[in-house]
């Protein structure tokens, strides 16, 4: 039976930079967010309720979502964002668990933003979050998408803190020095994480 591992961490901290990691010691990497934003495509599990909660105007003339406006809608208002999360995130795990059932690695790691929020984590033999200050974070996605330093701000507050993610987590890497230096730390965890769990 494959063993999850759950990775997360807030916007701009490196998830995804871990989850290449793990990818490149040959560990099978799972993408909940690639896996959301099929759930909103017309025909889609969670396209009908997704459209139901937010009104016609959620949908563009090509009948698909309108994602911006839904985007939009979502962070201003916080009880938007957890009926849309109730929509979307069992959908997520559900297709999560399918596919790591269908993959005979010993190990899979599950890449997870709302790990913790969404309940994924229940699914998960271990956990690691990565930490990062806030102002790296911020400038790292202003220049990675060049979004504004306030756009940023809100998308960290809709998320848990730091403080929450690391006592939760079952390990945490810490991402403010150089791309070597922490995929090297990272390599050394995933080791661990491989002796421990085997």
């Amino acid at each position: 039976m494959t063993r999850i591992i759950g990775i997360t961490g807030g916007i701009g901290s490196g998830k995804s930079t871990l989850a290449a990691r793990f990818a490149a010691h040959g560990v099978p990497v799972f993408d909940a967010d690639a896996i959301s934003r099929t759930a909103l495509l017309p025909g889609s599990a969670c396209f009908d309720a997704a459209i139901d909660l937010f009104g016609p105007e959620a949908k563009q003339p090509d009948g698909t979502a309108d994602r911006a406006y839904i985007a939009s809608r979502v962070f201003a208002d916080p009880s938007l964002r957890d009926a849309l999360n109730g929509i979307i995130h069992p959908f997520v795990i559900s297709e999560l668990l399918r596919l790591s059932g269908q993959c005979d690695a010993p190990l899979a790691a599950w890449d997870v933003p709302l790990l913790f929020e969404s309940g994924a984590d229940a699914f998960c033999a271990c956990t690691v979050a990565v930490l990062c200050s806030e102002e790296l974070r911020i400038a790292r996605v202003m220049q990675r998408d060049g979004a504004g330093g306030e756009q940023v701000r809100a998308r960290i507050r809709a998320q848990i803190t730091d403080e929450t993610r690391a006592a939760l987590a079952t390990y945490t890497l810490t991402n403010e020095g150089t791309v070597d230096a922490f995929a090297a730390e990272a390599d050394t965890l995933i080791e661990r994480i491989r002796e421990e769990l085997s």
